[in-house]
C-alpha cells in the first residue's frame, strides 16, 4: 500500500539496480488506495511512472462519495505531470454475475474515458466472474462509443491552459500539436527510443492520432497503454534522411497514412543521429532531398 513518495523511490532504485537495459525498463505504477496516499499525492506522482486509481479500496479507506472527486484529481494531476493513469476496480461489477452491465456502470466507464484516463481495467469481472469475455467485449464497446466524442468538444486540452514549464520537450510537444492543427492534419508520428517523448506528447491531450515509432519491444508494449498513442515497430536509421523515409515506409505499411497526405513528424534526441529535438511537416511520398 503506497502511502508516501519514498515507497516509490525505493522500488525504482531496485528496478534500476536489477535491470541493466537502457531502454524499456519496467515502469512503476503507484496504486492509490490509502488516505495517506491522497495527502501525499503530488510527491507520489513525481516519484512514480504511472498511477492507478484503485477505487474499491480507496472507497473503503476514505469515503465512497469522495472517490469520484479523487478520481478526477488523480487523473488531472497525472496528465499535468506526464504520468499515465489507470482507472480500476468495480467498473463493471455487476458483470461478475450478469451478462450485461447496469447503465450506471456504462456511464462510469465512459466518464473515466472523458476524464482523460489512459486505461480502464477490469479485475473481479474477468478474474472470478461468470462472463469474463463478455465483460471485456462490453468495456471495449463502451470505450469505442465514448471516444466518438471529440476531446476538444469536452474541454480545452489541459496542457494548453497551464503555465509554461521551461522544458524543451514540453515546448516541442505543444508546438507539434499546434503545427498539426495549422496544417489541418490529425496525425503526428514521433520517433522514440525510450517512449518518453511519446508519453509527453500524449499528455498534451491534443486529440491528435499519435504514432510512436520505436525499435524496442519493451517500449512498444509500454506505449500500448498510453492515451492516444499507437506504437509501431521501427528499425533505427543512421541518418536523418533515412529516418524520415523509413518512418514513412513504416506508416504506409501499417496502413495509417496514404500517399499525398500531410502529417507532422517529430523526434527527441536519438542516439546515433546528429539530430536534436525537431519537428518536420511531411507529405507522404515527398522527395526527401527537397526538405
Amino acid at each position: 500500500f503506497v502511502r508516501r513518495a519514498e515507497d516509490c523511490t525505493e522500488v525504482k532504485a531496485l528496478i534500476k539496480k536489477l535491470n541493466k537495459r537502457k531502454q524499456g525498463r519496467p515502469l512503476l505504477v503507484a496504486k492509490i488506495e490509502k488516505a495517506e496516499a491522497i495527502e501525499n499525492l503530488d510527491e507520489i506522482i513525481r516519484a512514480t511512472d504511472g498511477l492507478m486509481v484503485a477505487r474499491g479500496d480507496l472507497g473503503v479507506e476514505t469515503s465512497p462519495e469522495l472517490v469520484p472527486v479523487y478520481q478526477k484529481q488523480i487523473i488531472e494531476k497525472s496528465v499535468l505531470n506526464d504520468k499515465f493513469v489507470i482507472t480500476a476496480t468495480q467498473m463493471l461489477q455487476s458483470m461478475i454475475d450478469n451478462p450485461r452491465p447496469t447503465r450506471a456502470e456504462a456511464s462510469d466507464v465512459a466518464n473515466a474515458v472523458w476524464d482523460g484516463t489512459d486505461a480502464v481495467m477490469l479485475s473481479a469481472e474477468t478474474a472470478a466472474g461468470k462472463y469474463p469475455i463478455e465483460a471485456v467485449a462490453t468495456m471495449k464497446r463502451i470505450i469505442d462509443s465514448a471516444e466518438t466524442v471529440k476531446t476538444t468538444k469536452l474541454k480545452r486540452p489541459v496542457k494548453f491552459s497551464e503555465e509554461p514549464t521551461g522544458r524543451t520537450s514540453q515546448a516541442l510537444c505543444k508546438a507539434a500539436a499546434m503545427c498539426a492543427r495549422e496544417k489541418l492534419t490529425d496525425k503526428i508520428a514521433v520517433f522514440t527510443e525510450s517512449g518518453v517523448m511519446a508519453r509527453r506528447l500524449s499528455s498534451v491531450r491534443s486529440g491528435l492520432q499519435t504514432f510512436a515509432l520505436t525499435n524496442t519491444k519493451e517500449v512498444y508494449n509500454q506505449l500500448s497503454l498510453i492515451w492516444g498513442v499507437a506504437p509501431l515497430c521501427h528499425e533505427s536509421a543512421n541518418t536523418t534522411e533515412a529516418m524520415l523515409k523509413d518512418g514513412e515506409k513504416t506508416l504506409l505499411e501499417a496502413g495509417v497514412v496514404e500517399n499525398g497526405e500531410t502529417i507532422v513528424m517529430m523526434a527527441g534526441r536519438l542516439s546515433g543521429l546528429g539530430l536534436s529535438s525537431s519537428i518536420v511537416v511531411w507529405t507522404i511520398g515527398e522527395d526527401v532531398s527537397k526538405k
